[in-house]
């Protein structure tokens, strides 16, 4: 049996919601250590990539094509509410604002409403200090919001490029959670850095390590993580380990995950999923995973 089990499997861009919801219970099944850990937990905390400023969303072949499409956030906290009794609790940060605060009328506070999911907003107070297990990559330590104590964490990503990291799936959605402003933690432009940002995602993955990640696929962007080209890509991906859930990914995307800087589409900077494997968090090495 290998350590890591990633499921992809196409699914139609202009596929009904019950499609969706239908084969992400598909894809979702077979991983057996995601549900293990989502059965037992009293709390689960989601992270969608799912925030921009309602004036700025973008939509590619009815889809949306930088954010994880509304049919996709709800088919995954319809699927959480079906097989587990925890509480589920969405959370994430505002960049685009002065008080760097969600509020209650951002783009999905319908939807959590819809399935009973909390939100928590990862720069509000209470904010706890987390230590990287086994020690950290570029930090021992990260400050971030309360809300992880004791709960599993799933990772829900949309499919893109990145022209600073290259790609942004899984992991790279995680960066969405350490507070923006002091005195809270370090402000979010200390870690978006030349030589920090590889060695920062590995660290939140460590310190969150989401059992269940899953990749919006129907429509991703190439060239950038924002205004960049809208592409169909009509898949949907799954797995319960996010450096190999993402290795899959950027597969699948046409990149190779062993490779590094300067290799497209680390350009700038190496890649962070090899960094994490080499450290021995997932790997890169389809070989080892049941995909």
């Amino acid at each position: 049996m290998k350590d890591y089990k990633v499921r992809a499997v196409h699914c139609h861009h202009r596929a009904s919601e019950e499609e969706i919801f239908q084969t992400l219970k598909r894809i979702t099944d077979p991983l057996d250590r995601s549900w293990a850990k989502l059965e037992a937990a009293d709390r689960i905390v989601l992270k969608f990539n799912m925030m921009k400023l309602p004036d700025r969303l973008h939509y590619f072949a009815g889809r949306r094509r930088e954010l994880v499409d509304e049919a996709v956030c709800r088919s995954v906290l319809r699927l959480l509410k079906e097989r587990t009794t925890a509480k589920l609790i969405v959370t994430d940060t505002n960049p685009y604002t002065k008080d760097h605060l969600m509020g209650d009328d951002f783009n999905y506070a319908h939807i959590l409403k819809e399935y009973d999911a909390a939100f928590v907003d990862s720069n509000a107070d209470p904010i706890r200090s987390y230590d990287v297990p086994g020690g950290g990559l570029m930090f021992d330590r990260y400050q971030l919001s309360g809300c992880f104590e004791g709960a599993e964490v799933v990772s829900v990503a949309k499919m893109k490029n990145h022209a600073f990291m290259g790609l942004t799936l899984c992991m790279k959605n995680l960066f969405g959670l350490p507070p923006i402003t002091a005195p809270k933690g370090r402000v979010r432009s200390y870690y978006h850095h030349f030589i920090r940002l590889s060695y920062v995602l590995p660290d939140l993955g460590m310190i969150t390590n989401p059992c269940l990640n899953i990749v919006d696929a129907l429509t991703g962007q190439w060239g950038r993580e924002w205004d960049g080209e809208g592409r169909i890509c009509d898949a949907l991906i799954a797995g319960d380990q996010v450096t190999a859930t993402d290795a899959c990914g950027a597969t699948l995307m046409g990149h190779d995950p062993a490779s590094d800087w300067p290799t497209p589409p680390f350009r700038r900077d190496r890649n962070h999923l090899l960094i994490a494997a080499k450290h021995g968090f997932g790997t890169v090495d389809l070989n080892e995973i049941d995909f």
